[in-house]
C-alpha cells in the first residue's frame, strides 16, 4: 500500500480496527480480542524481559532488528488463540519469535528453518529454556518432512520470519498450508518486497481464508468455512 493510499484509507482502517464495518462475526471477535485485545497477558512480561535481553546480546553483533515488543505481544496472543502443538518457523535470528510462541504450552515443539548465520550464538542463548523442543533445519525439504511429522493430522501453523534465498519456494508451502485449514504469520511487510510480494500472491492463489494486516506484519486462517476476504487494520 502507498503512503498516499495509507492516509487516504487511514480512517477506514482505523474503524476497521474498531470493529465497524465487519459483518464476519468470526473476523469481529479476531479482531477485537486477539489482534487488538488490551488485556494484559500472564507472559508479557517474560516477553518483555527476553527481548531486552536480546535487544542487549545483538547490539554488536547484526544489523537486523529484534521483534517489537507489541508484535511480539500479538504474536503470543494469536498462538494463545489458536493452541498449535507443533509450529514451523521460516527464518530466525535472536530467537524472540521462538521463544514467544513456546511459551504458550509446555508441550508444543517448533521446527525452525535457519536462514540466518550470524547470530547462532545469540539464537542458542535466547531460546536456552526451550531447546529441548527445537528442532533445527537448514533446508526446506528437511524442515517440511521433519514438521509434517510432528504435527500428524493436526492443522499447520507456520510463522514466516525471514525467507532469504527462499523466493521461489514458499508460495506452494503457504497455499498448502491454507487449504489444510492452517494459519500463517508473516513479518516484515513493509521492509521487504518479496515478502509482500508473497503475502499478496498467497491472496490470490487461495479460495477460502481471512488475511489480516497492518502492512507491516499479516496474519491469514485458512479455516476452510472461511470466506476469502481481505481486512486492512491498525494493531
Amino acid at each position: 500500500m502507498g503512503r498516499l493510499k495509507k492516509y487516504y484509507t487511514a480512517l477506514r482502517r482505523y474503524n476497521r480496527s474498531k470493529g465497524y464495518g465487519i459483518h464476519s462475526p468470526y473476523a469481529f471477535r479476531f479482531v477485537l480480542r486477539v489482534l487488538r485485545e488490551r488485556c494484559p497477558y500472564y507472559q508479557y512480561e517474560e516477553i518483555k524481559s527476553t527481548r531486552k535481553r536480546a535487544v542487549q546480546l545483538g547490539k554488536s553483533a547484526t544489523s537486523k532488528r529484534v521483534i517489537s515488543y507489541s508484535n511480539a505481544k500479538m504474536l503470543f496472543r494469536v498462538t494463545c488463540h489458536f493452541n498449535p502443538q507443533a509450529i514451523l518457523q521460516i527464518g530466525t535470528v535472536y530467537g524472540v519469535s521462538t521463544t514467544t510462541m513456546l511459551s504458550v504450552s509446555q508441550t508444543s515443539r517448533l521446527v525452525v528453518l535457519d536462514t540466518e548465520t550470524s547470530a547462532k550464538h545469540i539464537y542458542s542463548k535466547i531460546t536456552e529454556p526451550v531447546a529441548s523442543r527445537i528442532d533445527i533445519e537448514t533446508n526446506l525439504t528437511d524442515a517440511l518432512v521433519r514438521y509434517n511429522e510432528m504435527r500428524g493430522d493436526a492443522s499447520p501453523y507456520l510463522f514466516i520470519n525471514d525467507i532469504v534465498g527462499l523466493e521461489d519456494d514458499l508460495l506452494p508451502v503457504c497455499v498448502d498450508v491454507i487449504n489444510k485449514g492452517g494459519v500463517i504469520i508473516m513479518r516484515n511487510l513493509s521492509h521487504c518486497k518479496v515478502m509482500k510480494r508473497l503475502w499478496h500472491d498467497m491472496g490470490i492463489a487461495v479460495g477460502h481464508g481471512m488475511g489480516f494486516t497492518n502492512e507491516r506484519i499479516g496474519v491469514f486462517v485458512g479455516l476452510p468455512h472461511l470466506p476469502r476476504q481481505n481486512f486492512y487494520l491498525w494493531f
